[in-house]
């Protein structure tokens, strides 16, 4: 018979308390936050991150359990979870900008006049933001671009405790700042399509006053979709350049921040 017991508390809590701040993130990141992604997966992949970033941080989180006492080990339970769900949001918003940015151009194009619906997002969702998000997904995992993310988190851990809270007492002017950021990317991301659909719309205004029998609306509906996808198709060698150019500078400020 074969007896499992558990001889030091005290890492054992801190291993919990690493495994609860990256859960709180990991399961936030555009790859595990679809449903059609198992929950053990996720768990395992967790659980395989908090192992290799355990002995980094042993010291210090095993110093928190000892000062809150092994019986209250909840509170930081709570805190660690809490500071992940905050770090995770960070990193999503980083990349809710891009699937903003297709968002804008679906609509633009006359692609929102027909419902999408993605069943691992649980969401409607259009064309460009599937080939947006996933494009950046892989250009970020090929170049090596997610490496800060993970030194951010290590850092987190020592600059980010319940003695002290580093700099996220000033989390309402960074985020202030951050989501103006994020707007303002999006819709630069977005401009080509918006002029180009301006000038279209104009035209076919032009187009229905000189000839009133055409049925404009089904004509603009085929023509915008054209139009639309081959100006895409013409700047998106551009347009992932800078995408990736934000991503990597957005990620510079989350990671000033959380150290």
């Amino acid at each position: 018979m074969i007896s499992i017991g558990i001889n030091d508390y005290p890492a054992f809590i801190a291993f919990w308390l690493v495994f609860t701040r990256w859960a709180a993130i990991l399961f936030q990141l555009p790859i595990f936050d679809n449903t059609g992604v198992p929950f053990l997966v996720k768990s395992l992949t967790t659980m395989i991150i908090s192992y290799a970033f355990f002995p980094m941080v042993e010291g210090v989180m095993i110093k928190q359990v000892l000062s809150v006492g092994v019986e209250n080990f909840w509170y930081l339970t709570a805190f660690n979870t809490i500071v992940g769900l905050f770090i995770g949001y960070l990193v999503k918003t980083i990349m809710s900008l891009f699937v903003a940015a297709g968002t804008i151009m679906t609509q633009q194009i006359g692609f929102a006049s027909v419902t999408y619906f993605d069943p691992t997002a649980q969401a409607q969702i259009g064309p460009f933001e599937k080939i947006i998000q996933w494009t950046i997904l892989i250009l970020i995992l090929s170049t090596g671009a997610l490496l800060p993310m993970f030194k951010g988190v290590l850092n987190s851990f020592f600059s980010i405790s319940m003695d002290s809270l580093g700099n996220f007492a000033n989390i309402h002017v960074f985020y202030h700042s951050f989501f103006k950021g994020v707007f303002s990317a999006a819709f630069l991301l977005a401009t080509p399509i918006l002029f180009t659909n301006l000038i279209l719309n104009m035209v076919m205004g032009i187009v229905a006053r000189t000839i009133p029998q055409m049925n404009i609306l089904m004509v603009s509906f085929v023509v915008n979709i054209g139009i639309g996808l081959t100006v895409f198709y013409a700047i998106s060698e551009e347009f992932f350049t800078v995408a990736y150019k934000m991503y990597v500078d957005r990620l510079g400020d989350w990671f000033q921040f959380v150290i």
